[in-house]
């Protein structure tokens, strides 16, 4: 079972695009997610909706890049105009990630449709027949053996790219590990930040981020949008680029499911704004479900670096909110709150250095958005 959906661990959870469903006679709410494979819900929603169901065995170990799922009873649904009976699989999500979606509706539940795909609106709309404007719109072909939304874009002189539309994640694109090392390369001065985000199958994962002017897919570009590099799990293997929710707001997109075509229009519009880490660092666990301490990755000559943070840190307090309690008191995460406040906000950070207590003091400065092309200069500590 494939899960595709992204959380952010320090949140961007709320830019998603929202379906409803009825389950057994209660409304479901869902995040249209098509790197998921079909309906699946989150543990805590399917207790909100008073269903039983099984955890996933915690003895059995699971193969890379499949999650191990529980199930529900058998369930009466509803989804628009289509409607049955089934068990939907079970997926428990960590606590502290605070998703308030009661599970995703996932590509196999809406891959039989004509949809049109609104990332700027956050709308799903299905269509009865191929609007006529799609006629002079760039045609693609959708990878059709796949639990996942592909398709492929191609020129005559490059091998395809196999894209994975994934509207369970909130960035821009994620490149393979060889396309991202090449884009780094041809681009070293540009500045960069950090983000960490959560999926089922790959674990918490903290990737470098930065902002592209262009990015080429053969017969189409998209402009002005973040890019960063793909996990390396298993159910990424052969895909070129991953397009998130940022990702779409750059193109036109409606999906003929039935004909197995996806077409395209790139968007000419200036870039919306971009909420991204101006901090240049993020603070995770080692391990989400025992490991206490939010430990520092930091971007050289990032505002982070620059205030004197480093690699290692251990955070104890932003401001005078105590961030240990980060497990039990809700009113610490998201961190990303303080992160993404606007260029010039300060924040007083105390951090652990080995055993002993430092405070820094940090200015937050737009790292990601059209125009960014140099590195912040360094100040030396």
């Amino acid at each position: 079972m494939l899960v595709g959906l992204t959380a952010t661990a320090q949140e961007r959870n709320e830019q998603r695009i929202r379906m409803d469903a009825t389950i057994n006679g209660k409304t479901a709410h869902l995040i249209y997610d098509t790197g998921a494979s079909t309906l699946i819900l989150f543990a805590k929603g399917a207790t909100r909706l008073g269903l039983s169901f099984t955890n996933a065995p915690k003895d059995v170990p699971a193969k890379p890049g499949v999650v191990a799922f529980g199930t529900t009873e058998l369930c009466d649904w509803a989804i628009g105009n289509s409607h049955g009976r089934e068990s939907f699989p079970i997926v428990e999500i960590p606590a502290m990630l605070h998703l308030s979606a009661d599970g995703v509706i996932g590509w196999g539940a809406v891959n039989s449709n004509i949809t049109l795909i609104d990332a700027g609106l956050g709308t799903v709309t299905c269509f009865a027949k191929l609007p006529p404007e799609t006629a002079t719109w760039i045609q693609c072909k959708l990878r059709t053996n796949f639990y996942t939304m592909q398709f492929e874009s191609s020129a005559s002189t490059d091998a395809p790219y196999n894209i994975l539309v994934d509207t369970g994640a909130s960035g821009g694109v994620e490149l393979s590990e060889e396309k991202w090392q090449s884009w780094k390369k041809a681009h070293k001065n540009d500045p960069m930040t950090l983000m960490a985000h959560y999926t089922p199958h790959a674990g918490l994962v903290i990737t470098e981020e930065a902002w592209a002017k262009e990015l080429s897919f053969g017969r189409f570009s998209l402009t002005d949008v973040a890019v960063m590099e793909s996990d390396h799990s298993d159910s990424k293997e052969g895909i070129t680029a991953t397009w998130g929710l940022s990702a779409l707001k750059r193109v036109d997109m409606i999906v003929d499911g039935p004909k197995g075509i996806l077409y395209l229009r790139p968007s000419n519009k200036p870039a919306p704004p971009y909420e991204h880490n101006r901090l240049g660092a993020v603070f995770t666990p080692v391990d989400l479900q025992t490991s206490d301490d939010l430990i520092a990755h930091v971007i050289t000559n990032s505002p982070a670096y620059n205030a004197g943070i480093r690699n290692g840190d251990v955070l104890l307090k932003i401001d005078t909110l105590d961030v240990t309690k980060w497990r039990t008191d809700p009113n610490v995460l998201p961190l990303t709150r303080f992160w993404e406040r606007p260029a010039g906000s300060n924040l007083k950070l105390e951090l652990r250095r080995g055993g002993e207590k430092t405070t820094v003091d940090v200015v937050l400065q737009q790292i990601l958005s059209p125009g960014t092309n140099t590195m912040v200069k360094p100040t030396h500590k």
